[in-house]
C-alpha cells in the first residue's frame, strides 16, 4: 500500500497534479493507483485565490484524494461564506475533516500542541475520531480557535489550525507522532523524532510525504508540473 500526505496546496491545481504524479498516485496517463491512501492536510484552497483556481483544486482533489483536512484558509472561508462553489464541492465528499491518521501518525493542518493533547485519547485513531467530532460540533473550541503570539493572537499558543513557529516547547513530546504543514520550511523537515513539518514556502513548489508498505516516510517536492525531486 502507498500512503501519501500532501502539504499546503493554496489552490495550485497544476502543482497538486504534479506532486500526485511524483508520489506515484497518478500514472503517466493520469490514472489513479488503486492501493494508494492520500491525505491533504489543509489549505487546499486559498482565500485570496480566484473562484476558478479554488474550484480547479477542489475538483482535482475530489477525483484523486481520500481525505482533505481543514486549514486556516478553509476555516476562514467557511466562516465568511466565501468561495462557495469550491467548498460545496468538498462538502459532497464530507470534507473538510479536521484530522486523519496514516500508519499511526496523526495528521492535522498545524499540529496539536502538547498542552491541548492531554484532553485527547492516546490511541491515534480514537484521537482522530474525537477531533473530527469536536470539529463538527462548531466553534468555541480552543483546539481549533486558539491563535497564539506567532499570529498576533491572545491565546498562549495556536490550536491545530493556527499553531505557529516557536510555539511548540522544546524537549516536549507528543502522545502520537504527527505530520503537519502551515509553517513554511525550506524543505520538508523532521523537526524532532515523530514530528514532520511539510509545508514549503515558495509558490512554485509543493511537498508530500510518501511511504510504501509501512516503511519510512520519504519527502518529495514538486517544483514544476513536469519536474520533481526527492528532498535531502
Amino acid at each position: 500500500m502507498l500512503e501519501v500526505v500532501i502539504g499546503d496546496v493554496h489552490a495550485r491545481a497544476a502543482l497538486l497534479r504534479a506532486v500526485l504524479s511524483c508520489a506515484g498516485v497518478l500514472d503517466e496517463r493520469g490514472r489513479r493507483r488503486e492501493d494508494a491512501w492520500v491525505v491533504q492536510l489543509g489549505d487546499l484552497l486559498d482565500r485570496r485565490a480566484t473562484l476558478e483556481e479554488n474550484l480547479a483544486a477542489a475538483r482535482l482533489a475530489a477525483d484523486t484524494i481520500d481525505v482533505v483536512l481543514a486549514g486556516n484558509h478553509e476555516a476562514r472561508m467557511l466562516d465568511s461564506g466565501a468561495h462557495g462553489p469550491a467548498l460545496a464541492l468538498l462538502a459532497t465528499r464530507g470534507w473538510p475533516h479536521a484530522a486523519a491518521a496514516s500508519g499511526g501518525w496523526l495528521i492535522t493542518h498545524a499540529g496539536v500542541h502538547p498542552n491541548l493533547a492531554w484532553s485527547l485519547p492516546g490511541d491515534v485513531f480514537e484521537c482522530v475520531a474525537e477531533i473530527n467530532d469536536r470539529w463538527w460540533r462548531g466553534s468555541g473550541d480552543p483546539l481549533f480557535d486558539w491563535i497564539g503570539p506567532a499570529r498576533d493572537g491572545h491565546a498562549p499558543h495556536g490550536g491545530l489550525l493556527w499553531l505557529g513557529a516557536g510555539e511548540w516547547p522544546r524537549d516536549v513530546g507528543s502522545p502520537w507522532p504527527q505530520i503537519s504543514g502551515h509553517v513554511p520550511q525550506r524543505e520538508p523537515r523532521l523537526l524532532a523524532p515523530g514530528r514532520w513539518a511539510i509545508d514549503v514556502g515558495r509558490r512554485d513548489r509543493l511537498a508530500a510525504l510518501v511511504r510504501a508498505d509501512g516503511g519510512a516516510w520519504r519527502p518529495v517536492v514538486a517544483s514544476a508540473p513536469a519536474r520533481a525531486r526527492v528532498a535531502a
